[in-house]
Order: structure tokens, then sequence, then C-alpha cells
């Protein structure tokens, strides 16, 4: 952290602080990760050390109330906590989809957010029909009337975590163009589950939905669902900008223990300039995602602070990645090294929410119209 710099996770409670520290953080990059080609074979399941301390990771969360009601601000400090960390869980979808069910304000959904909250039942977020659309726009969704209630057919190729989740919240734009959400549980045979390969490691599934029984109503929201998406942006931003400063603080590391020209690489100008630079700027992206979270708890709307603070920080965490594995030498591109486990995350998760041109393109469409006099 930059001296004289404010903290970012002062709103993160001791606890989760400790957890997500310095200490666990090398422990936290690896966890989950399985060679490629494991998505259909044994070896696509975890091991037995890193489900244990996965779920032990998800049982403080819990335990520390972080699954529950939490402002913004809290929220947004914790993520970029985990993203300091690259730490993959369901933790943001489940927060995603809870404030999606919360804000239907149907009290069907009570007794599911009450287990989300107490970490029994994380929830997958399934948006994305294909890989070129991002999630402001939801994928199709076909959405058919039974006898006994709803079924829906579609797909979602990138969905995160969705083997360990009980339900898929599924948001999608139906054939006569409202954006509607369908809660579908997870163990049924019109769900298929197909896991993929992923640059980054991590947990994605390609969704298959075939008359899948929808749990409860159809609940149109398009009005609601550009406001819980720019929450989610902003909590991504932070995790984006935390993943940057951790990648800046490894590359510092690297240098101060390699030697060259009669002392260590730190003390040289030039890559000690470059990672100071980044420095700065991840401490203006989390700063702006605080400020922008703040907005948010004040009840102000952030879908185009939203979309810029997560431009910010996905196009940083990308260049602070690049930056690391460059003044890691050949090391930082080996499996030994961490240094390329910032890369990839950066590769994927800068994109996740949207593309930067998407998000230049929201934030451009929600500017203030300036007065012609």
């Amino acid at each position: 952290m930059m001296r004289g710099a404010p903290d970012p996770y002062a709103a993160v409670p001791g606890e989760l602080r400790e957890l997500f520290g310095p200490e666990l953080a090398p422990v936290l990059r690896r966890l989950g990760e399985r060679p490629r080609g494991a998505a259909d074979g044994p070896s696509a399941r975890l091991g037995e050390e890193d489900a244990g301390t996965r779920d032990a990771v998800w049982a403080t969360l819990a335990e520390l109330g972080a699954l529950g009601p939490r402002a913004e601000e809290e929220r947004t400090a914790l993520a970029g906590l985990m993203g300091a960390a690259l730490y993959q869980s369901p933790y943001a979808d489940t927060v995603t989809a809870a404030a999606l069910l919360t804000a239907t304000g149907d009290p069907a959904y009570g007794p599911l957010l009450d287990a989300a909250a107490l970490g029994a039942a994380p929830l997958a977020l399934a948006v994305r029909e294909d890989g070129l659309s991002g999630p402001a726009r939801p994928g199709a969704l076909t959405v058919r009337r039974e006898a006994d209630g709803y079924a829906v057919d579609g797909r979602r190729p990138f969905t995160a975590f969705a083997a360990d989740c009980g339900h898929l919240v599924v948001v999608g734009t139906r054939s006569d163009g409202e954006t509607v959400l369908a809660l579908v549980p997870r163990e049924q045979p019109g769900v298929r589950l197909t896991r993929r390969d992923d640059i980054g490691r991590g947990d994605l599934y390609a969704v298959g939905l075939d008359r899948a029984a929808v749990s409860g109503a159809v609940h149109p929201v398009g009005a609601l669902w550009p406001g819980v998406l720019a929450a989610a942006r902003v909590r991504h931003a932070a995790a984006l900008a935390g993943a940057a400063r951790a990648a800046v603080d490894l590359a510092a590391e690297r240098l101060r223990s390699r030697h060259a020209f009669g002392g260590p690489l730190a003390r040289q100008q030039a890559p000690a300039h470059r990672l100071a630079a980044l420095a700065a700027e991840a401490a203006t992206a989390a700063a702006f995602a605080r400020a922008q979270a703040a907005a948010a708890d004040r009840g102000r709307d952030v879908r185009r602070g939203g979309a810029q603070a997560l431009y910010l920080a996905g196009e940083l965490a990308r260049r602070a990645a690049a930056e690391s594995v460059h003044l890691h030498g050949a090391h930082g591109m080996t499996e030994a090294g961490d240094a390329q486990l910032f890369l990839r995350r950066a590769a994927v998760d800068s994109q996740w929410l949207g593309t930067g041109t998407e998000l230049l393109r929201e934030a451009a469409a929600s500017a203030p119209v300036p007065n012609p006099r």
C-alpha cells in the first residue's frame, strides 16, 4: 500500500482481513486448480485438501456474516481483499443473485435467501447466452407455462460454480423483449452441466436448460437488473483493483530478491518507477470503486459510475499482471511462479461483467446530455 494512502479495506472487519491476508493469499491463489483437459475426467474433482480449505473459507465467510445483508461500501472493500488473494468462489454471484431475488419483493424467496446468508445455499447466476454478448443484454430464454407451474429453455455456456450451487438464478430475455428472472433448481432432468476448461483456472460450466422446472413465478426484472448489475460491477471493479495491487506487490518482492548490476533490481529506477505508477493507479481505481459503493449506499444511480470503474480497473488489472510477469522474467511464465496466475485471472475477470467496448458504450449512453445553452 502506498504510504499516506487511505486504507482501501478499512470497512472490512479484522477477522475477514486476516482470512484474505498475506499469509493465506498464496494458498487461496491456487485453490481449486485442475490440469487442462480435466473437464470430464476424474481429475475434474477437487482434491481432498483443496475441498476442505474451500469449505472452511466459505464457512468462515458465513460465520462472520459476509453472506448476509451488508452496506455496499463494506462489500466493495471485501471484494478488493478477495481480488488481491485471487479467491474464487460462488461469493460474488451469490451476493448479486440474492440482491436480485430480494428486489423482486417475492416473499417465497425468503427461506432461500435466509439459507444463502448462512452459507447453506450458494447461488449461481446464469445470464450470458454466448461469449460475445455481455450481461447487460441477457441471453434468450423461452418461458413455458406448464400445468404445474413454469419451465424454461435456454443455454448459458459461461456459468461460474454451477455445480456447487443448489439453484440457478437465470436472467434472460423473453420472446417479447422483456427481461425476466427464473429460479431453477439445479438437480433436475431439465438441467445439464458440462464443466469447461478455463484459462483462469476457475470453475466454469456450460448450462443447458430443457424444459427445466422453475421454482415459483417468473418475474419481469427489466427495471431491476440494470441497478443490480451496476452494483455488481462496482464490487468487481474493486476486486480487479485489488488484484492489480497484489500483482504489483508480487513484482516488487521479486525485484528485491533478484540481483543484477551489483545490487537488487528493486534499486533500478526504470522498473521501480513503473511499479510505483501502477501502484498509484491501483489506489485510484480502488478509491473510485469505494466512492461508487458509497453513492449506492446513499441511493444514487451508479450505472454510469459502475461501468466506468469496471473499465478502468479491468484495463489496469491486465497491465499490472503483464508487468508482473515481465519483471519476473522466465520464472513468471512457469507454473512454479504466481505471476502467471494474475495474468490468467485478469484475462477472464476483466471481461466477466462486460468488455471494455460495452462498458464505454454503456457509460456514454448514460451520460447526462449537455445543455445547449
